[in-house]
């Protein structure tokens, strides 16, 4: 079994060397198909792994609705028009109203200058329930976050986002200290954990969180909100409480059907639309590239071992007239052509598996390799060769000892 093994990796080595142009191109095509088909899956796998972390920022199978008329770029929000329709008793109905509701949160978001001492800066404050870090999955990291007390009495209490404590504070400890948001002298009980910019563009290390009530009445003196957060029980009840909170708010606001809605219903899917839009085009797009490189390199395979045939007829014949059987003819030119596909194959897999790691370290990405995938390309190289090789290896075994000695 060794001898014929080792004679069989001579032979090739021979058609190497014979044809190494057509064998070169044959390992390529077979190579790149492996190479194109690792690379499509670990990055798409990456970059799915890469959009559930940033679905996890925005918060657990949560719909957020928007005050006024809200359009969504490249994951950017871009406000259209605004509205002050938007109401805390929206909210209320929205949780008593709609199944599969779990919490639902009403905010108010408006932007200050924030000061201290000689430093001045804009920033975001969102007036928000107690509950919010656990509907947005975010932790506080120094202090606490304000009580259903501080929360129900309007008490001028905030928690700062990760990068405003640096900027106000450096490694100075800030519980306790006071800022002013515009004219309000507020004080700082907690800091939120560095979490980075959400799907919806929003960087969370640069807010200020504080009770709705102090947002809505110590800081903008309004009866509205611009935010209302929903969470959903599971991920595929999302589009059920998105149509049912379009109709209910429709109805409550008084909106004619010809009336254009006055809020905005987004999604993680909303922001995620493109990227998901742009991983499918990319997958199918791998995926055909890497069929027609398997069947280019099947195709070279297949002229190879043709022309393989015809300069060795006299040694199939001398092979026949010592007693290998036909099957024994097939065998070998199967195993030749399924040789050829494998070391392609193994050669795509290192480079396919090499470069993704590489582009995964580049661009920060989650290391996504699929060693499946990688056993399924060594499966596939092995049937492009079989398939490539039977009708070369029929040919071969066809070939009459008696007109294959005759050419001796």
């Amino acid at each position: 079994m060794i001898d014929k093994f080792l004679l069989l990796l001579a032979v090739i080595a021979r058609i190497f060397k014979e044809y190494k142009a057509r064998s070169i191109l044959s390992v390529l095509g077979v190579g790149f198909g492996t190479f194109a088909l690792i690379m499509m899956v670990s990055i798409s796998n990456s970059l799915k792994e890469k959009s559930r972390q940033e679905v996890e920022k925005f918060g657990k199978n949560l719909v957020v609705v928007k005050a006024g008329k809200i359009r969504v770029f490249r994951r950017r929000s871009r406000t259209i028009s605004t509205a002050t329709t938007l109401k805390i008793s929206d909210a209320i109905a929205i949780k008593q109203q709609i199944d599969h509701v779990v919490k639902v949160l009403p905010s108010f978001h408006i932007s200050y200058p924030i000061r201290k001492g000689g430093t001045t800066i804009f920033a975001t404050i969102i007036g928000v329930g107690k509950e919010y870090p656990e509907v947005r999955n975010i932790k506080v990291w120094q202090g606490r976050f304000y009580t259903q007390k501080e929360e129900k009495s309007g008490e001028k209490v905030i928690v700062l986002g990760y990068k405003i404590a640096k900027d106000f504070f450096k490694d100075e400890d800030p519980i306790g200290k006071t800022l002013l948001i515009f004219r309000v002298p507020c004080k700082v009980i907690g800091v939120m954990e560095e979490k980075g910019a959400d799907i919806s563009g929003e960087d969370q290390d640069s807010l200020i969180y504080t009770p709705l009530k102090t947002a809505m009445r110590r800081l903008a003196n309004v009866d509205y909100i611009n935010t209302i957060y929903v969470q959903v029980d599971k991920k595929e009840n999302i589009p059920y409480v998105k149509e049912k909170i379009r109709e209910l708010l429709r109805k409550r606001h008084h909106l004619k059907p010809s009336d254009k809605n006055d809020f905005t219903v987004l999604s993680p899917d909303d922001y995620m639309r493109m990227e998901t839009e742009a991983m499918h085009i990319f997958s199918i797009l791998g995926g055909v590239s890497a069929v027609i490189s398997f069947l280019i390199g099947g195709i070279g395979i297949l002229s190879i071992m043709i022309l393989i045939i015809n300069e060795r007829i006299e040694e199939i014949g001398i092979r026949r007239a010592v007693g290998a059987k036909k099957t024994d003819i097939i065998l070998q030119f199967i195993l030749e052509a399924s040789f050829i596909s494998i070391t392609g194959s193994f050669i795509g897999a290192i480079i396919g598996t090499g470069l993704s790691l590489l582009i995964f370290m580049i661009f920060n990405l989650p290391v996504a390799i699929s060693y499946s995938w990688i056993l399924f390309s060594f499966v596939l190289s092995i049937i492009t060769g079989i398939l490539a090789g039977i009708y070369p290896a029929y040919r071969a075994s066809t070939i009459k000892p008696v007109q294959a000695l005759r050419r001796i």
